[in-house]
């Protein structure tokens, strides 16, 4: 193949950070269309990952440690979460470039956009369009949710959860970074809660003081299901010495931004 004939080298959208850790974004073009190569990356090194896969296993109750295991993660969340119907990147199959293993690299379609998260800050936007996109976030999570509680399906629930984690793509609010995900037997409702309370602690935080009440109302608004929300809220609001303790900590290191905040905000507004 000629240098005019060879494909044009791809953009850097990501770069591993300078001890080799992290994950790489690579924009190609091929046939004439964008592809995202994601390149996983160890996050620290062996001895470090040994001890988060204890944390992971044990504290935190979530998986996904090494390189190889958030890609293949990955890669059985998206697929999991289009099978349901709802708004992911989609897996390309296009053969890895050289020098790339299936076993840390996957192929993903490529969905340019601003994130829910500075959307709903962006002061710039007309109010109306902020709120019509997170009334419409409210109920694809109210489907989510009733889904998960209707299957059990621990993996339709974000482990990461947050308005960054959301692209505004177009006309689709494209969900994406399903590289960890809740330990099997954790109670679906207290991933539920968790994940709640860290979709509305990000959109709290985000925006300024004065807009709060109007854009969480609209989330609200757009879930339309208060019974629900009052159930997953009060899983993590009431009860058990571990979720009290938690909260105690939860407000002395975030006050009124922290998770469980976030929750009792959204109870007194139901």
């Amino acid at each position: 193949m000629s240098d005019r004939d060879a494909p044009p080298p791809p953009r850097v959208l990501q770069e591993v950070n300078r001890d080799g850790s992290g994950n790489r974004l690579l924009l190609y073009e091929i046939e004439g269309r964008p592809a995202l190569l994601k390149v996983y990356r160890a996050r620290s090194g062996r001895a470090r990952e040994w001890a988060k896969r204890f944390s992971y296993l044990v504290l935190e109750r979530k998986r996904g440690v090494t390189a190889r295991e958030r890609c293949a993660l990955e890669r059985a969340q998206l697929a999991l979460w289009r099978r349901c119907g709802f708004d992911v990147p989609a897996l390309l199959s296009h053969p890895l470039p050289e020098g790339y293993s299936a076993d840390t690299a996957t192929w993903l379609e490529y969905c340019p956009g601003p994130t829910l998260r500075s959307v709903a800050s962006d002061r710039s936007l007309p109010i109306e369009q902020r709120e019509r996109e997170l009334a419409r976030f409210g109920e694809t999570l109210a489907a989510r949710q009733r889904r998960v509680l209707e299957t059990g399906e621990l993996g339709l629930v974000m482990k990461h959860a947050s308005l960054k984690h959301v692209l505004c793509h177009a006309a689709r609010q494209v969900h994406f970074d399903l590289e960890s995900a809740h330990a099997a037997g954790v109670d679906v409702r207290d991933a539920l809660a968790d994940e709640l309370a860290a979709l509305v602690r990000s959109l709290l935080r985000a925006v300024r003081a004065d807009e709060r009440e109007r854009l969480g109302a609209a989330l609200l608004e757009g879930h339309a299901d208060p019974k629900l929300l009052r159930e997953i809220a009060s899983r993590a609001l009431d009860g058990a010495l571990r979720r009290r303790l938690q909260r105690l900590s939860d407000r002395l290191r975030r006050g009124e931004l922290g998770k469980y905040a976030a929750l009792e905000w959204v109870r007194a507004r139901l």
